[in-house]
C-alpha cells in the first residue's frame, strides 16, 4: 500500500488539493493511504481552520481522514511548511508529499511570499500539481467541481486567527481571485 500525504494549511490551495486527491482515491477505488499533516500555527489558528476542512470533506465523502500535527509552530510563516515537509520526507513517513503551492498573481501590486518557481526541478517524492497556476485557476477548479462551499470554508489570512485582516498578501490575493471571476466570497 502506497501513502500519499498532504500539508493542509486551512487555505484554498491545500483544501482543493485534498479534495482532488480524495476524489481520485474514491473514484478509482485506490488503496493508497492519505495522511493530512498540519503545522498548528498559533498566530493564524491553522489547526482550527484545517479541522474545519477535514470535517467538511469527511462529511462530503462519508469517510474518516487521518490527520496529524507536525512541525515547529514558532517558525515564521514563510518557513512553516518547508521544515515539516523536509522532516516528513527525510524520515520516510510517506511515498509522495503533495503541496498546493501556486504562483503569485501576474503583475500584482503587492510583494507576496516566496513561491516555488515553476522552472525549478521538483525534488523526488514531492508533487506540486498547482505549481503553474494562479489563485484564479484554483477558484475556477472549485467552480468546475461545484464545491464553492469548500472554498468558503477555507481561511487564507495569516495575520488573524478568526476574520480576514484584508491587508496581508494572502487576503488581498484571495480577494483578487474572487473579483477576477466575479464570485462573491461568502467566507468574508
Amino acid at each position: 500500500v502506497c501513502s500519499s500525504d498532504l500539508l493542509l494549511s486551512g487555505g484554498m490551495d491545500s483544501a482543493l488539493l485534498l479534495y482532488l486527491l480524495l476524489l481520485e482515491k474514491i473514484t478509482i477505488n485506490s488503496k493508497t493511504e492519505i495522511t493530512i499533516f498540519n503545522v498548528p500555527n498559533v498566530k493564524d489558528d491553522a489547526a482550527i481552520h484545517s479541522l474545519r476542512i477535514i470535517r467538511f470533506l469527511e462529511n462530503y465523502f462519508s469517510i474518516k481522514l487521518n490527520f496529524k500535527y507536525t512541525g515547529d509552530t514558532t517558525l515564521p510563516h514563510y518557513m512553516i511548511i518547508n521544515q515539516p515537509a523536509a522532516d516528513i520526507i527525510n524520515t520516510n513517513m510517506v511515498d509522495i508529499l503533495y503541496s498546493g503551492v501556486n504562483q503569485n498573481p501576474p503583475n500584482f501590486f503587492m510583494q507576496g511570499p516566496y513561491r516555488r518557481r515553476p522552472d525549478m526541478p521538483t525534488p523526488p517524492r514531492y508533487s506540486y500539481p498547482f505549481l503553474k497556476l494562479y489563485k484564479t485557476h484554483i477558484l475556477e477548479i472549485y467552480k468546475k467541481y461545484n464545491i464553492l462551499d469548500l472554498a468558503y470554508t477555507t481561511h487564507s489570512c495569516t495575520e488573524s486567527p478568526t476574520d480576514a485582516c484584508r491587508m496581508c498578501f494572502q487576503c488581498v490575493e484571495r480577494k483578487w481571485a474572487f473579483n477576477q471571476l466575479n464570485i462573491i466570497d461568502k467566507a468574508t
